[in-house]
């Protein structure tokens, strides 16, 4: 019965022994595409540090667009000119105070339509 475990014990030994020297020709060539990969990564990253790092150039006619007309009115940006949404910020826009504002409300309720009906930027406001 000793015997039985002695042999069971050295096949298991040999058979591992045997496995990991197998698993080791395979991790080198798994180590040497990983290193590799990892020097692409790198070098990508510093391509990106670089263009991070350049200053982002506004022209003067787009920095006054943008300072004028609000997100919810610029195409680029998502927005419609023509959707309640749009016409509810520039009305809130007017005027330093409330004192100075518009009356909105009709515009406001347009707008709530919209986005509850799951469409706030793109449906055009009714007349």
């Amino acid at each position: 019965m000793i015997a039985g475990w002695v042999v069971a014990g050295v096949l298991l030994f040999a058979g591992g022994a045997a496995t990991g020297v197998a698993v080791s020709r395979h991790n080198d060539r798994v180590l040497e595409q990983q290193t590799l990969l990892i020097a692409e990564l790198q070098a990508g990253q510093r391509q990106l540090v670089e263009v991070a790092g350049k200053p982002v150039v506004i022209d003067a006619e787009v920095r006054a667009a943008l300072s004028d007309v609000p997100p919810a009115c610029i195409r680029a940006l998502g927005g419609d000119p023509m959707a309640a949404a749009c016409s509810m910020q520039l009305c809130w826009s007017y005027g330093q105070s409330s004192a100075q504002r518009p009356p909105c409300d009709k515009v406001m309720e347009a707008a709530l339509r919209d986005f509850q009906k799951g469409n706030p930027s793109s449906v055009a406001l009714e007349p």
